[in-house]
């Protein structure tokens, strides 16, 4: 019913020639945009590094097809019975564009954005859902580790916002079907509904940034993944979610009271923000009433696989400009919360570690803490 969608960005706003745009869709041109605006924002445009010691990883959900792109061949299929296979397969397929089937593959877009930029390196393509840009991110701060790779651009896009995509969300129980609000840790809540949006980091050493004369923005200091699902459920368990924060924050060698504030999964369905509830509630137990947490999509909308990559250039806001935005559309809170969800006006409170939060609906957690640093100019 409701859906927050990008307008206005097309292949002539990018510059793409037509030629390559025929197997190009809006999530393409999304993750082309993000990943510009992230390869020029750390100076790789004038402080270049070697194409091969360029890293990609981008989390991907579905493609779905454009009608008009079937149409011809399943009119000239037609028959009072419905569609004739032998006549579609023998001839009338072929007034369907050779390409077409590569815009199916959601690699396909990745592969034209690397070679957009020139980036020869590591490269990996995750999926299908807000777990899978966390993932991204991760394996970018493992490969820079590693040596495997100076720099890597790493984040994620959603899906096209379309009849499909709706079908699937609303297959999975996951949307509001009765008015056009998300409400995460809301007491009233019902769902949620869809956004559409890339976001993309560029992940390198702080010493390789230095010697590049780049300015960073945070730090990476720990990250922890978990899987457990129910039967009949939408979600991650509570302890999924548990595990998932406790590695992170056991990989950082940090305390639950060293978190200053979460960027929550928080989606607005019942169960999901539910075991998202008792998962902080358990871990963050002895600072529970101190915490602090956000989730963007009461604003955003569900980005899918481009969501937590957006949650993570958030955080990197909140940490340089120390205010936390409100979740207006959560109020009256759930009675059950212990911790402080931002309901009404930006609230600064400065924070210095951020730990962030994604879900699938498989059953997968994934969780990730960065860090204000000392040095911060952009």
């Amino acid at each position: 019913k409701s859906a927050a969608q990008v307008q206005g960005l097309g292949p002539e706003e990018l510059g793409v020639h037509p030629r390559d745009s025929r197997i190009m869709d809006k999530h393409a041109f999304m993750l082309l945009k993000a990943t510009r605006d992230a390869f020029r924002q750390s100076s790789l445009d004038t402080s270049p590094v070697e194409p091969e010691e360029i890293g990609y990883f981008a989390a991907m959900g579905m493609v779905d097809y454009n009608t008009e792109d079937l149409l011809p061949a399943v009119i000239k299929s037609l028959t009072d019975k419905g569609v004739d296979y032998d006549s579609f397969f023998s001839g009338a397929y072929q007034d369907i564009h050779p390409l077409w089937p590569l815009s199916m593959l959601n690699n396909i877009s990745f592969c034209q954005v690397a070679i957009d930029l020139g980036i020869k390196g590591e490269n990996a393509t995750f999926a299908p859902h807000s777990d899978s840009a966390l993932q991204s991110i991760i394996e970018a701060y493992n490969t820079v580790r590693e040596g495997k790779a100076k720099v890597v651009l790493a984040g994620g896009v959603s899906e096209k916002v379309s009849p499909f995509s709706l079908a699937r969300a609303s297959l999975f129980g996951i949307l509001n079907i009765n008015n056009d609000l998300c409400s995460p840790f809301g007491r009233d809540r019902e769902g949620t509904f869809l956004g559409e949006g890339s976001g993309v980091v560029t992940v390198e050493l702080r010493s390789a940034a230095e010697k590049r004369q780049v300015d960073y923005v945070a730090e990476i200091s720990g990250y922890g993944s978990s899987f457990e699902s129910e039967e009949g459920s939408n979600c991650a368990t509570s302890k999924a979610v548990s595990e998932s924060m406790e590695q992170a924050l056991e990989k950082a060698k940090l305390n639950p009271s060293d978190i200053n504030l979460i960027i929550a999964h928080g989606d607005g369905t019942p169960e999901g923000d539910n075991n998202e509830i008792e998962a902080i509630h358990q871990t963050f137990a002895k600072c529970v009433s101190d915490l602090h947490v956000f989730s963007s999509k009461a604003s955003l909308g569900h980005m899918l696989s481009g969501a937590s990559s957006a949650d993570v250039i958030l955080g990197t806001q909140m940490l340089n400009h120390g205010i936390i935005p409100p979740v207006s559309a959560s109020m009256p809170v759930d009675d059950s919360v212990k911790f402080n969800v931002v309901t009404e006006l930006n609230r600064e409170i400065n924070p210095t570690r951020i730990l962030i939060n994604a879900q699938s609906y498989e059953g997968q957690s994934s969780s990730l803490i960065i860090n204000r640093l000392d040095r911060q100019t952009k």
